[in-house]
């Protein structure tokens, strides 16, 4: 029979608790502000992450989702600056290393070389774009790594076997130098070695590792001829003769096998023990997300950090004016007791205020960390998005922060006695 009763005054207690809140509007805004701030910093930071992972996602998947890179070292040995000497001096590959993963790989479709060089000036009449990175590439890049040109054409195996002068432009480079006009035909001049505008390339974005629009793609072949790396060139830079290689598989299904069959041969053609580590690195698109994974986690942490903060500050507020609430409210309390309130209906009560106060700052914080996303997203390229389950999360634990902090003072609340409570003046 009790525990209908108290079943029974839960709505009232509720009502109760709301009209609390409201009636002390100011108290209840300023215990909620360190909730909203952590709420927002979660929701505002998911936002930008979630967007910065559709444009890593997006960019890394227009070179060719099942792209496979074959490179001197490991994607995370390029951000480790105590990587070994014997590790750095590694040889890159050649174009016999190229022919041999063709010949012995029945998974692998095509194989293309690469090579490039950074920092060099490009010229067009009265415009320069300087810092430009210059790509080496054959046409079986166009197969591996979707290089398709937007306007005109990629160069030809011929024009590849004879060092010929002739440039792919990225979007951005074609922009800066032709301010939009028609560059097929037209000469350029890179580190003042004239070239034949051939083709555009179709946009393909930019992410942590670069933007690929602006990027000038040649002839591996005239690329060693003109723009040879020099003896201060950086341990991954491709000496002159090696190249690093990416392939396709003959199917998506096969990537795996593929990359199998590549790590076999380079084996045997590098002379690796059957126990030996190897000396090259082979990988898909798969590493790239698992180092942005890593790098971005080491964000969270961060955001988390803060936004712990900020709500064990929130929660020590909501506790103190609960707390001064249990005391200006000591006589109503004792009167609610002496005509058979339980303890129960009490304490969801204060606990209800309490997950009230958190909540609605919870809201607030959501409402406020959606709104910074897409002033970001309008006001920069980026397309933040603010995940469900980011809001769902947020929520939750602004929610948990209120009951947390809230059960003190609503056991204690509930544990007045009622005659000692009515004498309070």
């Amino acid at each position: 029979m009790n525990l209908d009763r108290s079943v029974s005054l839960i709505p009232e207690a509720i009502g109760m608790s709301l009209r609390s809140l409201f009636s002390n509007r100011l108290r209840s805004l300023l215990a909620t502000m360190g909730v909203t701030i952590g709420v927002m910093a979660v929701v505002t930071m998911a936002s930008i992450i979630q967007g910065f992972n559709h444009v890593v996602i997006s960019s890394i998947t227009s070179f060719g989702s099942d792209v496979i890179y074959v490179r001197k070292v490991a994607l995370e040995d390029l951000f480790n600056p105590t990587l070994a000497d014997t590790i750095r001096h590694r040889r890159a590959f050649t174009s016999d290393d190229r022919d041999a993963i063709l010949r012995n790989c029945p998974d692998v479709r095509a194989v293309t070389r690469l090579n490039f060089t950074d920092a060099v000036t490009a010229r067009y009449r009265g415009r320069m774009l300087r810092n430009v990175q210059a790509l080496g590439v054959d046409p079986d890049v166009q197969v591996v790594n979707r290089y398709d040109p937007a306007l005109g054409r990629f160069f030809t195996e011929e024009e590849v076997r004879r060092g010929a002068q002739v440039v792919v432009l990225g979007k951005s480079i074609r922009e800066g130098l032709f301010s939009g006009g028609d560059p097929i035909g037209k000469d350029i001049h890179i580190n003042n070695v004239p070239f034949r505008v051939v083709g555009e390339l179709e946009p393909k974005g930019s992410n942590l590792f670069g933007n690929f629009d602006e990027l000038l793609t040649i002839p591996y072949t005239t690329l060693e001829k003109f723009f040879p790396p020099g003896p201060d060139a950086p341990f991954f830079v491709p000496a002159v003769g090696e190249y690093f290689l990416n392939a396709a598989p003959v199917s998506p299904e096969r990537t795996a096998a593929a990359m199998d069959e590549i790590k076999e041969v380079l084996r045997r053609r590098r002379h690796v023990a059957a126990r030996g580590r190897d000396n090259f690195a082979v990988f898909s698109e798969g590493a790239f997300t698992d180092l942005y994974g890593k790098l971005t986690g080491a964000i969270y942490l961060v955001m988390l950090l803060i936004s712990s903060i900020a709500l064990l500050v929130g929660g020590i507020g909501v506790m103190n004016i609960m707390l001064v609430a249990v005391t200006e409210r000591t006589r109503e309390i004792g009167l609610r007791k002496a005509v058979g309130a339980p303890r129960a209906t009490i304490l969801t009560q204060f606990l209800f205020e309490a997950a009230t106060l958190t909540g609605v700052g919870g809201l607030a914080g959501i409402a406020l960390g959606t709104a910074i996303a897409q002033i970001v997203r309008a006001v920069s390229s980026l397309p933040a998005h603010t995940p469900l389950w980011s809001v769902l999360v947020a929520f939750f634990f602004s929610v948990a922060v209120g009951l947390f902090f809230g059960m003190y003072p609503a056991v204690r609340a509930s544990r007045l006695d009622p005659v000692e409570a009515l004498r309070w003046e």
